[in-house]
């Protein structure tokens, strides 16, 4: 489950086969404003188009202001003996 009105990351394509439901791309950012019992949320995408995608092409909530830990840099290293390089 994730927090309604958070952001998640497609994990794979969605193509809808009904009108209410949102095509959606691996990749794609997608704010989730429900979730239902029967698997599917309610999603709006960065163009405004809304409507449902199935939760299981969603990863878990991106956090806007938490740093991407991949693209952090270190500025030392500790040596086994103790020193800081």
């Amino acid at each position: 489950m994730f927090p309604t009105a958070s952001e998640a990351v497609v994990n794979r394509a969605f193509i809808p086969t009904l009108p209410d439901e949102l095509s959606v791309t691996a990749g794609e950012r997608v704010h989730v404003l429900a979730q239902y019992d029967d698997a599917w949320a309610l999603c709006v995408n960065g163009h405004g188009e809304q409507g449902m995608v199935p939760q299981e092409c969603l990863d878990r909530p991106v956090a806007s202001n938490q740093a991407d830990w991949r693209n952090a840099r270190r500025t030392s290293s500790l040596a086994s003996d103790g020193r800081h390089y």
